[in-house]
C-alpha cells in the first residue's frame, strides 16, 4: 500500500506540471470552441486551479509517507528508503 501511495503521489505531482492548459486551449481554438482571449484566460485559470489541487494532493500523499519513513529511519536515510519503496515495493524497505 505504501508503494502504491508513493507512486500515485509522484504521478499526481508530475501531472500537475504538464502543460494541459496550453494544449487544451490550442485544440479548442482550432476547433472554434474558444474565440476570445478572455475566455482562453478564464479556461487557463480553471485548468491551473485543478492542476494545483492535483499537485497538492500528490504532495500530501508523498509528504506523509516521507515523514513516516523519516521517523522510522531518520532524515538521512529517507531518500534511499523512498527510492527503494518506489522501485521495488514494500519488501525491500521492511
Amino acid at each position: 500500500m505504501k508503494s502504491f501511495r508513493l507512486r500515485v503521489g509522484i504521478l499526481l505531482i508530475v501531472l500537475s506540471w504538464l502543460p494541459f492548459a496550453q494544449v487544451l486551449i490550442y485544440i479548442a481554438q482550432h476547433n472554434g470552441k474558444l474565440t476570445t482571449s478572455s475566455s482562453a484566460d478564464t479556461f487557463r485559470l480553471v485548468v491551473w486551479g485543478i492542476q494545483i489541487a492535483v499537485g497538492l494532493v500528490g504532495v500530501a500523499l508523498v509528504g506523509k509517507l516521507a515523514v513516516d519513513e523519516a521517523k522510522k529511519a531518520g532524515w538521512r536515510k529517507t531518500p534511499r528508503r523512498l527510492w527503494q519503496l518506489f522501485r521495488y515495493g514494500p519488501k525491500v524497505s521492511s
